[in-house]
């Protein structure tokens, strides 16, 4: 096991942007299905295979971003976008959007932006029909991390859309109290990646029995 001083320095996906670490805003959504399946992945570079299914995510998502720019008729940034859709009153789609905040110290790729005049909304793509409080902590991460780094003042609408169906199982306008949860996280993930704390196992048997680490984790109650 690596010990806890040199987590920061091992740490896979960890970004430093001038002197402040990034962690990936997936990991907010791994951290609450099992912390300490994140740590063996990401922090002690434990492997295992990848599953069926996660690499038929990653074609299913390279299969949306390629209809999607088949339909696109104009490229601009998302600055460009938002003072283009509160200028005409157009809804502007963009998809697969980088984003980054050094406040936060976060980042990530979001599936989908919807531009319009009054809101932003942020949709992730996610297989099956069950909207797990992991998913929708992603997506408040996201859009923190959309709001400071394009100093975005606007109601913002958190959704999760079924990959295969394009159906929109859920969606709801983000709140402080969103905000404040997701935030609690974010402060807890960087205190992980500082080494100011261990991580910590889940007591879901059911997790377990579904991890692709149970073969290999020293925590598994499997």
């Amino acid at each position: 096991m690596i010990g806890m001083a040199e987590w920061h320095d091992k740490i896979r996906e960890v970004k430093i942007i001038d002197g402040v670490k990034l962690f990936p805003i997936s990991w907010l959504g791994a951290k609450d299905f099992c912390e300490y399946q994140l740590y063996l992945e990401k922090f002690a570079g434990v492997h295992v295979e990848k599953t069926y299914e996660m690499i038929l995510g990653s074609e299913m998502h390279a299969k949306l971003e390629e209809e999607h720019l088949a339909k696109a008729t104009e490229k601009m940034t998302i600055p460009e976008a938002i003072e283009r859709s509160e200028q005409t009153g157009a809804i502007l789609v963009a998809r697969e959007v980088s984003t980054k905040t050094l406040k936060s110290g976060i980042y990530g790729r979001i599936d989908e932006v919807i531009i319009m005049p009054d809101r932003i909304v942020i949709v992730d793509d996610k297989p099956g029909e069950t909207v797990f409080i992991g998913h929708k902590k992603q997506v408040w991460g996201y859009c923190i991390s959309f709001m400071e780094q394009f100093n975005v003042n606007k109601k913002f609408i958190c959704s999760i859309r079924n990959r295969d169906t394009k159906e929109f199982l859920w969606s709801e306008e983000l709140d402080e109290n969103s905000i404040k949860t997701v935030r609690e996280d974010i402060i807890k993930l960087h205190d992980l990646i500082n080494g100011v704390r261990n991580a910590i196992p889940t007591d879901n048997a059911k997790k377990c029995l579904k991890c692709r680490f149970r073969n290999v984790c020293d925590k598994s109650l499997a």
